[in-house]
């Protein structure tokens, strides 16, 4: 009797080792596929949700349609220095896309990743070098980087880029809510940035200048992606959307747009300041030509 016990006791004892064992296991299989499924939304960046805030000169009103021939062949150079805002190769985005937004609406555009004081500095010295050297008749490559011969065609109109950040915040309390939570509640970081905005014409005389501020805040966290992902799918509309590149297209949009009446603006009064000089430089010629008739009839 006694033995027979002791086997049922040693039964039981095996299955509860072994579902105790598999229980384990599941639960542990459970959470790896949780943290895989939550390092993978982190990776892919699905788990933060971004709001797009704008401030200063980024939400004025814009007259004018971008997707109509606004600058036709008016000659523009883009200069797009690089900032604590944007590295390098974010900069050369910006600036190829602002040349083909301006080369859209009819304009001959040439850009520069570059200061424009530096790009002039380096022409400068690449022009001095053609000047001491005997092929300076030949056409050359400047120390800018771009091709041009010695008949380069002056420029119209400047526009000058320069992004900077100029507030960063990050939410302590939140970080330590959403690691206890295990993401559940989000973690929050905000930063705001500045766009200066100068445009000049080909001499160099200032005819706009603008900042176009804006503020990103990013909730990081997979309930705070997960719920505002459904409401996007269910009910709001694509380009209110907080998931996906909405927010990215919405300062895209209201950048170029503020970008393209900028220069419109500008375009106008290089425009009424060209004629005023063409009429000064008439009358000028014309007062010169009277002088000298007035002059010759009193000679005998």
């Amino acid at each position: 009797m006694a033995g027979a016990c002791a086997q049922r006791a040693a039964v039981w004892d095996r299955r509860w080792r072994s579902s105790a064992t598999g229980g384990v296991v599941r639960c542990m299989t459970r959470l790896s596929a949780s943290v895989g499924l939550l390092v993978g939304l982190v990776g892919g960046g699905s788990g933060c949700v971004h709001v797009y805030q704008p401030m200063s000169g980024l939400h004025d009103p814009v007259v004018i349609d971008p997707q109509q021939p606004n600058f036709q062949d008016v000659r523009l150079t883009v200069y797009c220095a690089p900032g604590d805002h944007l590295n390098p190769e974010e900069t050369r985005m910006l600036c190829r896309r602002v040349g083909t937004l301006f080369e859209n609406q009819g304009a001959v555009v040439l850009t520069y990743t570059r200061n424009r004081l530096q790009v002039e500095q380096a022409r400068e010295e690449e022009e001095a070098a053609l000047a001491a050297s005997e092929s300076e008749s030949e056409a050359g490559v400047d120390a800018t980087g771009v091709s041009r011969g010695t008949d380069e065609a002056p420029t119209d109109l400047v526009l000058e880029l320069r992004s900077r950040q100029t507030h960063a915040a990050s939410d302590p309390v939140s970080w330590v809510l959403c690691a206890g939570s295990f993401t559940l509640v989000p973690g929050v970081t905000e930063s705001s940035f500045a766009t200066d905005v100068v445009i000049r014409d080909g001499t160099g005389f200032l005819l706009a200048r603008d900042t176009l501020e804006g503020r990103l805040v990013r909730y990081f966290g997979v309930g705070s992606w997960a719920t505002n992902r459904i409401v996007d799918l269910l009910w709001r509309e694509d380009e209110d959307e907080l998931t996906g590149d909405a927010v990215n297209q919405d300062l895209s949009a209201d950048l170029y747009s503020q970008l393209s009446q900028l220069l419109f603006n500008a375009k106008m009064q290089w425009q009424v300041r060209q004629e005023g000089l063409r009429a000064a430089g008439g009358s000028g010629a014309a007062e010169s030509a009277s002088d000298a008739a007035a002059t010759g009839a009193a000679t005998p």
